[in-house]
């Protein structure tokens, strides 16, 4: 598919990616009104369909699509608001200080500079460099795009952790995080590589990418025999501390879809004061069911790509 992709300043502190006919393909949000960063109303390049469920009635903190850990030392990062996750020492947020796009021969980059604070005290306990940058990959053909680039550094030592998995079945999430839209109940798959299918295979298992597609509504499609269809691959770099890692895989016969990279699910992290950890994961928007080998090879491609500082 030729051109790329552009970007158009919204309403307050959000902002669209557009694709190559100019059309919204994911929303960026970096106020305040949620406790982290996110995007929403995530779309294919072929159709309006949307991925992406935003603050759904039975776990509102839930955001399209977003990054949070869920304890650091002990404060709450997860929920948006006191009483749920086990609240063991107040809640924090992600707080984005400083937010700049650019956009370059058809690819947009948003960098974001967050502090990730204690509500009550507004300690920072994390600091982030945060790079999200948009667009295709010949090798996904009609699909496009995110690179997420994270880099945090601990402003003194911090222990990150989870509710412990399988001590607590639905325990071990923390990572890029994927809700999907109630549509995609309707002809759901959830792949991972090594030939793994479905959620009991993948949930728990490390993984170089996994999958999550289904039917889409609003995909402007008539014919019901060829419903409209998408999903998100999630790839993290092969390069990174601890890869491959596990993955957070649901089904939305247990109650909804969702999908993430779980870093966290085997065991806690402890930053010492001033160390940093980077994480990488590429996001893939697919027009479709994923094809394993094509991600197999795009994520070969990715992480041969020359390493950035």
């Amino acid at each position: 598919m030729s051109g790329g992709l552009t970007w158009q300043q919204g309403p307050g502190q959000t902002g669209e990616l557009l694709g190559p006919q100019g059309q919204p393909v994911a929303r960026f949000h970096w106020g305040t009104g949620a406790n982290h960063p996110y995007l929403d109303d995530l779309r294919p390049l072929t159709h309006r369909g949307v991925l992406t469920t935003h603050a759904p009635h039975d776990h509102r903190w839930h955001h399209g699509l977003w990054w949070s850990w869920k304890f650091v030392d002990d404060v709450l990062f997860w929920e948006d608001h006191p009483g749920y996750g086990g609240n063991r020492s107040g809640l924090g947020r992600s707080l984005v200080r400083e937010h700049a796009v650019r956009e370059d021969n058809g690819r947009v980059t948003v960098h974001e500079q967050l502090d990730w604070t204690v509500d009550a005290t507004t300690e920072v306990l994390l600091t982030e460099q945060r790079e999200v940058t948009a667009g295709l990959d010949p090798l996904l053909a009609g699909a496009w795009v995110l690179d997420w680039d994270q880099r945090w550094r601990a402003t003194r030592e911090v222990a990150l952790s989870t509710t412990p998995w399988p001590q607590t079945s639905w325990g071990g999430y923390a990572g890029l995080n994927y809700r999907a839209a109630r549509a995609m109940a309707d002809g759901e798959e959830i792949l991972a590589s090594g030939g793994r299918s479905g959620a009991v295979a993948v949930h728990g298992e490390v993984a170089t990418w996994a999958a999550y597609s289904g039917l889409v509504d609003g995909a402007e499609v008539d014919e019901p025999e060829v419903p409209g269809r998408g999903g998100v691959a999630l790839l993290p770099h092969p390069a990174d501390e601890g890869a491959p890692h596990p993955v957070y895989a649901a089904t939305a016969a247990d109650g909804f879809g969702f999908l993430a990279t779980a870093p966290l699910m085997h065991g806690d992290r402890v930053l010492a004061a001033g160390e940093d950890l980077r994480l990488r994961t590429r996001v893939v928007v697919l027009p479709g069911a994923p094809e394993p080998e094509v991600l197999e090879t795009a994520l070969a491609a990715w992480a041969a790509q020359p390493a950035t500082a």
